[in-house]
């Protein structure tokens, strides 16, 4: 059973490892080891998250600190911290919001939300112009799912090996990493698999160096399988960086365009202007038909993601797809809208 635990542990899990043990043991302090005890004791555990890694009392632009005083430059950040922590102009924002309007209750709308639609619209350009929010990623990746069903009248998705796409039940379905399956039982139906467009790990680019052949795995499933009504994956994989051709993307893009399959990009890690653009997809010269975000989208203060998709799209008026209780979160947006006076040339 260790063996396989080892095997199923998920490449960003260092909790459980000697690595982390030995870590600990460095930490000479009483007051946090207690903290780290009582945090022990009353959270649930579960994996990449217990037990901490150390207790935290200050995070501010680039680095977080501990309840020593010791500060760290944090390389990682959950990939919500673009502008860094504590950024003045995003609590400036957010606060005025906190002040003004505080909660905006389902059925309604306010300027705020209404602004930061309208602002992640513009600089999504091309034809996604049409939004919805949530709480976090997970769910706007179930969204998407759900409306692509609804758009093709199919269920079935294709996502990659090793992909990652939030640890709900529908998200870890389509997800591509086993460790989040798990014990899990039945999980969502129609789900395939292909690999990612890597090269190592066993799996080599073609003689002439490129990567476009592992497009043609969607195009062989779709037309094996059948019934397929979306393609999920990132645009870059996040977790270890790996970065697909823009002939792969363009493939993939002509692939989904021929069979009539939905591609829906997760951004939530990466997108925001971690990679130089605004989204990933927009350095490939592509559009999906849905875009997720996230994480970064709060202004590395406040949970809130969205999915983008396109006006033609707006049919299911009868459908919830969301229905969150903070679907129009005007402290969300407040902190959504804040970096783009950082991030971009127009102000807010």
């Amino acid at each position: 059973m260790a063996d396989q635990a080892t095997h199923l542990r998920s490449e960003g899990d260092v909790n459980n490892t000697p690595a982390r043990e030995e870590w600990n043991q460095q930490i000479q302090d009483d007051a946090t080891q207690a903290l780290l005890q009582r945090d022990a004791d009353v959270f649930l555990h579960q994996s990449m998250s217990t037990p901490c890694l150390d207790s935290l009392e200050g995070a501010e632009g680039i680095y977080i600190q501990d309840t020593r005083g010791k500060r760290y430059m944090d390389f990682h950040g959950n990939n919500v911290h673009q502008l860094g922590y504590a950024h003045p102009h995003v609590i400036k924002r957010v606060t005025e919001q906190m002040h003004s309007l505080p909660f905006s209750p389902r059925r309604f709308t306010n300027e705020t939300a209404v602004k930061c639609a309208e602002k992640l619209t513009e600089i999504c350009g091309g034809d996604l112009n049409r939004v919805l929010f949530a709480p976090g990623g997970t769910s706007v990746v179930g969204m998407a799912l759900k409306l692509a069903r609804y758009i093709t009248g199919n269920y079935k998705v294709v996502s990659l090996w090793d992909s990652f796409h939030g640890a709900s039940l529908d998200a870890i379905s389509v997800g591509g990493e086993a460790c989040f399956r798990e014990g899990m039982g039945p999980l969502m139906a129609g789900v395939e698999r292909i690999p990612p467009a890597v090269s190592y790990r066993g799996a080599f680019p073609s003689q002439d160096g490129s990567d476009v052949h592992y497009a043609d795995y969607l195009e062989y499933v779709i037309e094996k399988e059948g019934g397929i009504g979306a393609f999920i994956a990132e645009g870059v994989r996040n977790t270890d960086v790996q970065v697909p051709s823009k002939a792969y993307w363009k493939r993939i893009r002509e692939i989904c365009d021929k069979h009539n399959v939905l591609l829906i990009i997760d951004d939530i890690p990466n997108g925001m202007g971690r990679s130089g653009e605004w989204f990933t997809y927009q350095a490939f010269d592509i559009e999906p038909d849905i875009l997720c975000i996230g994480k970064g989208f709060g202004g590395g203060l406040v949970p809130i993601a969205a999915m983008v998709t396109k006006d033609k799209y707006n049919t299911a008026a009868e459908i919830s797809l969301g229905h969150y209780t903070h679907e129009k979160s005007a402290i969300g947006c407040a902190a959504a809208l804040a970096p783009w006076k950082r991030l971009s040339k127009n102000s807010y």
